[in-house]
């Protein structure tokens, strides 16, 4: 080959190396970036300083991928605060597109209805079967005004166990621009099922008081009619009628007492006044209070009252209240022939039990979860002939409650029942139980 084109081929390959360097490099790092910001990588895109079109090209690239890398900081920060706030909440909370499929829900909706996971892509109506929630999508979506209804919702909360809950329920139309139509919903859950059941059991309880009432007053007042009709004038009507009216005075009195009781307990930062108190003391003194009815009713009484848990951190007014009430019971409902009822204390860890037993009737198995709740009666007719409210058993609940402490019963039908009360130590009476237990042996107190 000749000079000449050796010369040539020199020139050609030293512009074919400077045309790779200065044009076919740069858009190799121009693709290469690109790449990366295609992916999601906007940090670090690696170009260098350069000067004329490649370096303002390569300028630009970088503004790019540092507003993309700003706006994604932002996206992340605003959804780990939205699943923040989402998580914190005790309100289920979900948001669907237009065409009813969930696109976010929280854990405290699936919490609420029992779900192992967030119902996510899903139809709302395969997740929750209400039409009249599907209606209040459809009013939503289609007029862009909030609505609000109240449904009620199975839940399998207890495992297998399906549970009713009622749920107020507030469905708000979300859009992209403020003019433009609606493409999602917000659907906000609020479960009131315990409110629900406050309201009932107050609706109850109301009625249960305006019976418990109208009773005695219609009977005092027939026989005060009956007094006036002429009666008074012949001795044993009045004497009967009379007996009547104090009789059905009496109920009344006890009734109210009853209601103030449970008043006072239930405001257990008034009522309770916890201190080092005998109760095996306090108890003598209820059954010195009830001697009369005991012997007219021929009751066999046993204590069986451990040394070491006589002392207990409690209220002495309170459990005068809870014995005396128990103690009516057992009288009330005690064996016909040869009543006994046996009282027993022990100390536990962390507390004192005390048991409270007769050889009565007993309670049937289906009374048994009721027999705490306000004016339930197992044998009506009895309890009201043997003057009963129907309020003793819960004021022993309340009292032992705002001890911090619990109660059950125990009862086969046709054997007699018996009530247990465990209360925890506050502390303040360790020392006093000490003293007691080595006062009781004849062992001197330790220092």
């Amino acid at each position: 080959m000749s000079p000449l084109l050796w010369a040539a081929a020199a020139v050609l390959f030293v512009a074919n190396i400077a045309a790779w360097l200065r044009i076919i490099c740069p858009l190799l790092l121009i693709r290469r970036s690109l790449g990366r910001l295609a992916r999601g990588e906007f940090a670090g895109a690696p170009l260098p300083d350069a000067d004329g079109f490649f370096g303002k090209t390569f300028g630009d690239i970088r503004k790019i991928a540092g507003i993309l890398d700003g706006f994604a900081r932002r996206t992340s920060d605003g959804g780990f605060g939205l699943r923040a706030i989402l998580a914190g909440m005790d309100e289920g909370v979900l948001i669907a597109d237009s065409s009813r499929r969930i696109l976010l829900a929280n854990d405290a909706l699936a919490s609420q209805l029992g779900l192992s996971s967030p119902p996510l892509n899903r139809p709302v109506i395969e997740v929750f079967p209400s039409h009249e929630l599907q209606r209040a999508l459809d009013s939503a979506l289609e007029t862009g005004a909030p609505v609000k209804i109240e449904i009620s919702l199975d839940s399998a909360q207890r495992g297998e166990v399906r549970t009713r809950r009622h749920f107020t329920i507030r469905v708000a139309a979300l859009s992209t621009e403020p003019s433009a139509a609606p493409s999602g919903v917000l659907v906000v859950f609020r479960d009131v099922t315990d409110v629900r059941a406050i309201e009932d059991a107050r609706r109850e309880f109301l009625a249960n008081v305006s019976h418990e009432f109208r009773t005695p007053l219609s009977i005092i007042k027939g026989y005060l009619e009956t007094l006036m009709d002429g009666a008074i004038r012949d001795p044993e009507m009045a004497e009967k009628s009379l007996g009547a009216i104090l009789r059905n005075t009496v109920r009344l009195e006890l009734l109210i007492e009853d209601l103030l009781s449970i008043s006072r307990i239930e405001d257990c930062s008034k009522s309770v006044e916890i201190s080092a108190v005998d109760l095996a003391a306090v108890l003598a003194q209820v059954l010195a209070q009830f001697e009369q009815n005991i012997a007219a009713r021929g009751t066999s009484v046993t204590v069986d009252w451990a040394p070491d848990a006589r002392v207990a951190d409690a209220d002495a007014r309170r459990f005068e209240e809870i014995f005396s009430n128990l103690l009516a019971n057992a009288l009330r409902y005690g064996e016909a022939e040869r009543p006994e009822i046996r009282i027993a204390a022990r100390r536990v860890d962390g507390g004192r039990r005390i048991s409270i037993s007769d050889n009565g009737p007993g309670i049937p198995l289906g009374d048994q979860p009721h027999i705490f709740e306000r004016f339930y009666r197992v044998h009506k007719d009895r309890s009201r002939d043997a003057g009963g409210t129907g309020l003793g058993l819960s004021i022993v609940k309340s009292a032992v409650e705002a001890h911090g402490g619990s109660v059950c019963v125990e009862s086969q039908p046709g054997r007699g029942a018996a009530f247990h009360i465990t209360i925890p130590n506050t502390g303040a009476s360790a020392k006093s139980a000490d003293d007691e237990a080595h006062r009781t042996v004849g062992v001197p107190p330790a220092s």
